[in-house]
């Protein structure tokens, strides 16, 4: 049997749908037949008469967009136009993603060349270290070197020549020469110091340089001495065979004096070093190291160098006193050479060290003058005075000369960073000075010249040098 809904429960369904089917039309015409003015007014704010209520039928769309691009917002209670002003909110920036990121303070914009710490090979982190403050950090430099050179010899010249017979061979005649070239010099301390002062940075992120230096204080001094074999049938000087109290002398003294100074003003146009590394220690912390790399460097400025030269032949007669027979010959060259540096440096920087090479070369103008005096006596009659009569001779000549020349130097240097602005240095260096009047070129003994003067010299000098560099 089939079991049919209660007939209360049917009925109650039907009239249901019969009310919902009814309201529809009944709510839109409510809606035609309403009447604003059956509202009560309302008061305003500023006190007036009361205003109408307004009733707004739109939808009201609350766009954040919309609501800062509106200039003017109309008031949806007064009726009337208001500007209002959109503040937005201020925005805040995360801590979080700032506080993991390094900063790196007066760095250079060079590239960086992929420094890797294992080319240390340290067990531990070394200390913070910057290209920006740790070398030359942008104040005052002084360096201190000293140096000890050895200096090329004199230009070949003979003073004595010594003959004698073989006694087994009358024929035959044994000559000895005693020269100029009889030995060389002894090392000679000198000094080379610099100071300095950074003038900071260029456009292109080169540091500049002024700089004095001052090189030299080397003093050569060389005595030699010849005798005569006494069974010497003849002995001469070349020098000046007719003038007394040289020829036929039994002893021959010879020293000679020289001496060289430079000063320079250079301005220095250097590389920067490229951007710092951070490298990050175990422990979590952030250092800073400074790239590897090459530093060229331009130099030039005026240079200003002097070379005096001293030369003293003195002869004596074995029992005879010097005033029946002597001789004295002093020659006097000095040499002033003005020029313009024109040079570089190329030094391998590291963090711990640096080395390299450092050169100039100055064509220069040179200032020569020379002066010469000779005295000397012959009373005894060996040799025969000639001409007749020539018993003593004094003489006094001068002469100057402007011609061209050179200065150059070089240095091979290596340098241990000891604390950040403190530096040894020890290297090896060579120098040369050309076009000017040595002490050995200008004999004129036998006063054939009436302007005694040659500037076709040359010196060279080398040897090595240790010392400091520090800023501040």
């Amino acid at each position: 049997m089939i079991a049919f809904p209660n007939r209360t429960v049917i009925l109650l369904a039907a009239w249901a749908a019969c009310s919902l089917s009814a309201a529809q039309p009944l709510a839109a015409a409510e809606r035609e037949a309403f009447d604003p003015a059956s509202v009560p007014p309302v008061l305003s704010d500023s006190g007036d008469e009361p205003q109408p209520t307004m009733i707004i039928s739109d939808r009201i769309v609350l766009d954040a967009d919309e609501v800062a691009e509106a200039a003017p917002a109309e008031s949806i209670i007064a009726g009337e136009a208001m500007t209002a002003e959109v503040v937005r909110p201020p925005f805040v920036e995360s801590v979080v993603d700032s506080a993991g990121e390094p900063r790196m303070l007066e760095v250079s914009s060079q590239p960086f060349d992929g420094m890797l710490m294992e080319d240390f090979a340290v067990d531990e982190m070394p200390f913070e270290a910057s290209s920006g403050r740790w070398f030359m950090n942008g104040g005052w430099y002084v360096g201190g070197e000293s140096l000890w050179m050895e200096r090329s010899r004199n230009n070949r010249t003979v003073i004595v020549e010594d003959y004698k017979v073989r006694p087994l061979n009358p024929d035959l005649i044994d000559i000895d020469k005693f020269t100029t070239m009889a030995q060389p010099f002894n090392l000679a301390p000198g000094a080379r110091v610099t100071i300095g002062k950074s003038l900071g940075r260029d456009y292109l992120d080169r540091d500049r340089y002024l700089e004095f230096i001052y090189y030299g204080g080397m003093a050569y001094n060389d005595t030699n001495g010849y005798n005569a074999r006494p069974d010497a049938f003849r002995v001469i000087t070349p020098l000046g065979a007719l003038v007394p109290g040289f020829n036929k002398a039994s002893t021959y003294n010879t020293r000679m004096n020289s001496d060289f100074n430079s000063w320079e003003w250079d301005y220095k146009l250097r590389r920067r070093l490229g951007r710092d590394q951070l490298v990050m220690s175990p422990g979590g912390g952030w250092t800073r190291h400074a790239e590897r790399g090459w530093l060229p460097a331009l130099i030039i400025g005026p240079r200003l160098t002097t070379v005096n030269e001293d030369f003293q032949l003195t002869t004596s007669r074995t029992g005879v006193p010097s005033s029946e027979f002597s001789g004295e010959y002093t020659i006097n060259a000095s040499n002033w050479l003005l020029g313009c540096n024109i040079g570089g440096e190329l030094i391998s920087q590291n963090e711990f060290y640096y080395w390299g090479l450092r050169g100039r070369a100055a064509p220069a103008m040179t200032f020569a003058s020379t002066n010469q005096t000779a005295y000397g006596v012959n009373t005894t009659g060996d040799p025969q005075p000639f001409p007749p009569g020539n018993t003593s001779v004094v003489v006094e000549k001068q002469a100057t000369k402007t011609s061209a020349g050179f200065v150059g130097d070089l240095t091979l240097l290596a340098g241990w960073q000891v604390t950040p602005n403190f530096a040894l240095q020890a290297g090896y260096d060579f120098l040369w000075v050309a076009g000017m009047a040595t002490a050995t070129r200008q004999f004129d003994l036998d006063q054939r010249s009436t302007r005694p003067i040659n500037v076709g010299g040359q010196t060279f000098y080398n040897g090595f040098s240790f010392g400091f560099n520090g800023s501040w």
